[in-house]
C-alpha cells in the first residue's frame, strides 16, 4: 500500500512539475505583467480568428465580386447591333446600270440610306439591371455581418478558454501543498500506528483525508489538461507556440 501511494503521489508531481518546466513559467511571467498579458491576449484572439468560417466568408465574398460585375453587364447580354447594305446602291454599276443602253435604266437611282444600321437594347434592362445590382451588393454586406459575428465569436470563445485555463491552473497550484501537508501527516501518522502510538481508527482518519487530497489532485490536474487542450483547439497551435509569437 505504502509503495502505491508513494507512487500515486510521484505521478502528481511529474504532472504538476512536467505543465510547469514546460508553459507554466512563461505563463507565470505573463500573469505577473499586465501589459504583457493583455498582449498575449491579442496574439489569442488573432490565433482564433483564423477559423474555416473565414475562409468561407473569403471564398464567398470573392464570388459575390464576380456576381456584382456580372449583374452590372447584364444588359449587354440583352442589347442587339445589326446592320445591312443597300444592295441596289452597291451594285448598280456591275449588274442594273449599262451607259451604252439607249433604255432607261429604273435601277439607276441611288438608294440612301447606304448602310442601314441598328441598336436595340430591352428597356426592362433600365429598372432590372440596377436591381440586380443593389442585391449583388447587399449579399456582399450579409457576408460582412456574417464574418463580424464570426469574428465576435471567435473572440468570446478564446478568452473564455484562456480564463478558463488560467483558473485551472491556478487551482492546481493552489491545491499542491494542500496535498503535500496531507501526505506527510499520512507518513507521521503511519509511523505512530507502526510504533503502536496511534489507534486504527486514528490512522484511518489521516488516510481517508490524504485519499481525498489525492482525488482532488487528480481532478485538478485533470482539468488543468483539458482546459489546456480546448484552448489549444481554438487557437490550432500549442500553448508554447503561442507564447512564442508574444517575442516577435
Amino acid at each position: 500500500m505504502k509503495k502505491l501511494l508513494l507512487i500515486s503521489i510521484s505521478l502528481c508531481m511529474v504532472l504538476v512539475a512536467g505543465a510547469q518546466s514546460i508553459d507554466t513559467l512563461d505563463i507565470n511571467t505573463i500573469l505577473k505583467n499586465p501589459g504583457m498579458e493583455q498582449r498575449f491576449k491579442q496574439v489569442l484572439i488573432n490565433l482564433a480568428s483564423k477559423t474555416p468560417t473565414q475562409d468561407a466568408v473569403d471564398t464567398k465574398e470573392k464570388i459575390s465580386d464576380y456576381q456584382i460585375s456580372n449583374a452590372k453587364l447584364q444588359w449587354l447580354n440583352h442589347l442587339s447591333f445589326f446592320t445591312n447594305l443597300n444592295e441596289n446602291s452597291f451594285n448598280r454599276n456591275t449588274v442594273y446600270y449599262n451607259p451604252n443602253d439607249p433604255k432607261t435604266n429604273v435601277n439607276q437611282n441611288n438608294y440612301y440610306p447606304t448602310y442601314n444600321v441598328g441598336l436595340a437594347f430591352a428597356l426592362g434592362d433600365l429598372f432590372t439591371t440596377p436591381k440586380m445590382v443593389k442585391i449583388a451588393v447587399a449579399q456582399k454586406k450579409l457576408l460582412e455581418a456574417e464574418r463580424q459575428g464570426d469574428l465576435r465569436g471567435s473572440r468570446n470563445k478564446v478568452l473564455n478558454d484562456y480564463e478558463n485555463f488560467v483558473a485551472a491552473k491556478k487551482l492546481l497550484e493552489l491545491h499542491m501543498p494542500i496535498l503535500e501537508d496531507a501526505y506527510n501527516n499520512h507518513q507521521a501518522l503511519e509511523k505512530k500506528f507502526t510504533a503502536g502510538e496511534i489507534s486504527l481508527e486514528v490512522y484511518s482518519t489521516g488516510y481517508k483525508a490524504y485519499n481525498q487530497e489525492m482525488v482532488q489532485q487528480i481532478n485538478l490536474s485533470k482539468n488543468y489538461n483539458l482546459t489546456k487542450i480546448e484552448l489549444e483547439t481554438t487557437i490550432n497551435m500549442p500553448l508554447e507556440s503561442a507564447i512564442s509569437l508574444l517575442n516577435k
